[in-house]
């Protein structure tokens, strides 16, 4: 389904495409107003209209399609409106609902493959101890501050059949030191840190050329949809809740770990 947008600044269209993604009914795609050619649905950023003139020649029908954006609520009630600033939740809440009131819209239905870059691995049967055979092992960073976090995701990393060599990290800050003078396969990082949190340490690591493909495995005690959208932001591949269950980490490890392989082989 696409959505135009209007009037908004180039970081809050950014942050549109991201939340987008997170959509597991609906695609959703942004794209640049055609007035020859009207989106689905057009988001405009402020509650006035006159502020757009190239608004103002549409047809009364489509009227319904606008959803206006900004603080507070619009003087004209009979707009859909969002509150500022986004919150994914609530776009999405919207969008869906503005979709389910105009019938004749064409709903695609999402990708998985949109959510999640490791999704292509989802349905790997086999366990992850019995995977990357032709590995050595694994170099694996763990940065997070709790030591009883630290020493259960080492446990779970310690029982797969391939020697796994874990680093520790306690805060953001030590953690791109080892990155700077290492090289890891793959990266534990929790958002809640002291000094930077996880979101700002996973965007730093992301600036470094070798660590642009690294999967980025964030570690949450909840995962909300604005912590989704910040971890994307942000550079982060998939989300482990803590505390950490088992099955869960294996299914993460999985799709890592065969994803780390094909990487590596390309």
């Amino acid at each position: 389904m696409q959505i135009g947008s209007i009037g908004f600044p180039e970081d809050q269209r950014i942050k549109l495409e991201k939340i987008f993604k997170l959509s597991k009914q609906t695609r959703y795609i942004l794209v640049d107003p055609d007035f020859n050619n009207l989106p689905d649905l057009m988001l405009v950023f402020g509650f006035n209209l006159n502020d757009h003139p190239e608004l103002l020649n549409l047809p009364s029908s489509y009227h319904s399609r606008l959803i206006l954006v900004g603080r507070g609520r619009p003087a004209d009630k009979s707009y859909a409106y969002l509150g500022y600033p986004l919150v994914s939740s609530r776009v999405l809440r919207t969008l869906d609902k503005m979709t389910s009131e105009n019938e004749d819209m064409e709903c695609p239905v999402a990708e998985t493959v949109e959510e999640n870059k490791f999704s292509k691995y989802e349905n790997v049967e086999t366990e992850a101890e019995e995977l990357s055979s032709t590995r050595n092992g694994f170099q694996v960073l763990v940065v997070d501050d709790n030591e009883i976090m630290q020493q259960a995701l080492d446990s779970e990393l310690q029982q797969l059949s391939l020697p796994v060599n874990v680093h520790f990290a306690a805060t953001g800050e030590e953690a791109l030191e080892k990155v700077a003078n290492n090289s890891y396969d793959f990266i534990f990082l929790d958002v809640v840190m002291p000094g930077i949190d996880g979101f700002e340490t996973c965007a730093e690591m992301r600036k470094h050329s070798e660590l642009k493909k690294t999967p980025i495995i964030m570690l949450t005690s909840k995962t909300s949809p604005m912590d989704e959208v910040k971890g994307i932001m942000s550079g982060c591949s998939t989300y482990l809740t803590k505390p950490i269950e088992h099955d869960e980490f294996q299914r993460v490890i999985s799709r890592v770990s065969n994803w780390v392989d094909e990487f590596q082989k390309a």
